[in-house]
């Protein structure tokens, strides 16, 4: 293969010989395309507009219909059927608090939901912050018509703007369906649709008008002069066509389009001022005049004025590279030294003061890496003494005894085949315990659970009843092994052995999108806690998280030492601190003679990466 010659320029020469060719291009380019580049930027801030509008559109729309499950959610949740059906409601304390912790937990579902009011068809009426006199119009007007998920109109709650949601109330069962109220849900209009422009026009192309009204032609969010200008102005045939609106009092003429959501009978207009689009294809196309010559003349000034140090400053660094090469090991303890001369470039001053800093850090470096593998190895090794100290602890002595106890009853019974139901779970609880992964769906550890509280059952019989409570996307979030088990335990062991009336069990989990986690739930209607005995757990909770010794058993025998009834508690605590951090700890509410409650938190993730939050 024949070989080429090379040509070998001076770079001094080289970067003279790039400079013009630069210039010419450059100029060349730039006035045959600002043309068409005008064109472009027309064409696109015309497709953004409609981009922008639609998805606003879109948003909206699913907005609303996210209310309307959140109104037909509510309105038919048997705490606010209860409620209204009961006929003692007006003295019965516990159904309103139930109603108003319903209302409150639906409250946050939404973060433009403003106020949620229950109106009963005998005027009863309950809400989270607006008043009667607010809803009583409303209501008035649909006493006595027959109407689905709807829009009522405007009114003022707590001193903000919003828009009201009426969803009827009605009997559940298979006889004649009987009116019991009226489920208002109050919206923020202005926070909805203010939050919804700022999020999707970040890069300030344009500053839309946003007009939203009812099927009867009044103006629930917008200015008041430019809609009655709006409908005055025929709209087109098609809802995806563009139109102008031009305004009676000023010279200024809008680019308009119209969504229709025929449902709720409202409509939205998104409307821009014209003169923005052609200020903004101006101003990009000067910006480009001014970008260019820019560079041409911070091209021209690099290469007169500092090409020359830099090249001095290049022959400087490989000179130095060459003296370690050769082993000089006082040139690497003296570091790299730089003469630039009267002009400098940064970039080459960073370059050696990085190389000084990479020599420098190397050392360090390593030890950082060997304590890094160091710490994760502890960690690991910690992690696993918990786990083993927790299953010696949880599967514990007594629940074992009691439930052989229990098989040995079956057996002189004959019961086989309960005996046979028991020792399966048993065996399923002690096989989950020991085999398999840290981490698991909460599907498996939720089988875990009633698989110990079938045992219990049969146990403690009628004593206790088991309720759940779990969104659909809680069952595929990962969590660690073993942590509901024990807290169940303790709500049966510590909360309903100990009460002397029947008493219920609730196990719940949801997500929570905002803040990324999964919250998981145990609430028992047994004994309770007296305020110190909580304040003490709270104590142990919070002193186990910061005074660790290292030694996972250590730690675990000094927590039951302290506090030999919470120990599941505190153990459950301290895995999920070991996983994730002191921002996880375990959320105890208690009230002696009411009730336990447990929670606990996870950061949601699943097996199927595209579903974590």
């Amino acid at each position: 293969m024949k070989k080429h010659k090379t040509i070998l320029l001076p770079l001094g020469r080289q970067f003279s010989i790039i400079l013009v060719l630069f210039i010419v291009c450059t100029a060349g380019i730039t006035l045959y395309n600002t043309q068409d580049y005008v064109r472009v930027q027309t064409d696109f801030l015309s497709s953004s507009l409609d981009s922008y509008s639609s998805q606003l559109a879109k948003n909206t729309q699913e907005a609303y219909d996210s209310y309307e499950n959140i109104c037909y959610s509510a309105a038919y949740s048997s705490v606010v059927q209860d409620f209204l059906s009961s006929k003692n409601r007006q003295s019965s304390y516990e159904a309103y608090q139930e109603l108003r912790t319903q209302l409150e937990n639906t409250f946050l579902l939404n973060p433009y939901i403003s106020d949620i009011a229950v109106y009963g068809q005998d005027g009863t009426f309950a809400s989270l912050g607006g008043s009667a006199f607010s809803y009583k119009p409303f209501a008035d007007k649909l006493e006595e018509t027959s109407f689905p998920y709807c829009t009522v109109g405007t009114t003022l709650i707590n001193g903000t703007n919003c828009h009201i949601l009426a969803m009827p109330i009605c009997t559940l069962g298979t006889g004649q369906s009987q009116r019991l109220g009226i489920l208002f849900l109050a919206i923020d209009i202005n926070h909805l649709l203010s939050n919804s422009m700022t999020n999707m026009n970040s890069q300030k192309l344009y500053e839309p008008e946003i007009l939203f009204a009812n099927a009867q032609q009044e103006l629930i969010y917008g200015t008041k002069s430019l809609y009655r200008t709006v409908l005055n102005t025929p709209a087109p045939q098609s809802e995806t066509d563009t139109y102008e609106v031009k305004a009676n009092s000023s010279p200024v003429t809008y680019i308009a389009k119209c969504y229709s959501f025929r449902k709720l009978g409202l409509s939205l207009y998104v409307l821009v001022d014209k003169s923005q689009l052609t200020s903004q294809i101006q101003t990009i196309s000067l910006r480009q005049f001014l970008a260019t010559g820019a560079i041409l003349l911070l091209v021209f000034l690099f290469v007169t004025f500092l090409y020359k140090p830099f090249l001095d400053s290049l022959k400087q660094l490989i000179d130095f590279m060459k003296s370690i090469s050769a082993g000089n090991r006082k040139a690497i303890r003296k570091g790299a030294q730089i003469h630039q001369g009267l002009i400098g470039s940064t970039e080459i001053n960073d370059i050696f003061n990085a190389f000084n800093e990479m020599l420098i850090k190397t050392e360090e470096l390593n030890h950082a890496i060997f304590d890094s593998y160091t710490r994760m190895y502890e960690l690991e090794a910690n992690n696993r003494k918990t786990e083993i100290a927790f299953l010696r602890s949880q599967i514990n002595p007594h629940f074992l005894y009691n439930t052989l106890t229990m098989i040995c009853g079956m057996a002189a019974e004959g019961m086989t085949d309960k005996i046979i139901l028991v020792t399966g779970a048993l065996s399923q609880i002690f096989r989950y315990s020991i085999k398999g992964n840290d981490m698991v769906p909460l599907r498996e550890e939720l089988e875990i659970v009633k698989s110990y509280l079938m045992i219990q059952k049969e146990r403690f019989a009628d004593r206790f009843t088991i309720e759940y409570n779990f969104s659909d996307d809680a069952y595929d979030c990962l969590i660690p092994k073993m942590v509901i088990q024990p807290l169940v335990e303790n709500a049966i062991v510590h909360g309903l052995e100990k009460s002397l009336k029947p008493g219920s069990i609730l196990i719940g989990a949801g997500r929570n999108p905002q803040h990324g986690y999964l919250a998981i739930w145990i609430f028992d209607t047994g004994v309770g806690m007296p305020p110190e005995k909580l304040q003490e757990l709270r104590h142990s909770i919070a002193a186990s998280v910061h005074d660790k010794t290292g030694d996972a058993s250590a730690d675990l025998a000094k927590m039951d030492a302290q506090n030999h009834d919470s120990i599941g508690i505190l153990n459950v605590n301290s895995r999920m601190v070991l996983y994730y951090g002191a921002d996880y700890t375990l959320i105890i509410d208690s009230e002696e003679g009411v009730g336990t409650n447990i929670q606990l938190r996870v950061p949601y993730q699943t097996n199927d990466f595209s579903q974590t939050s």
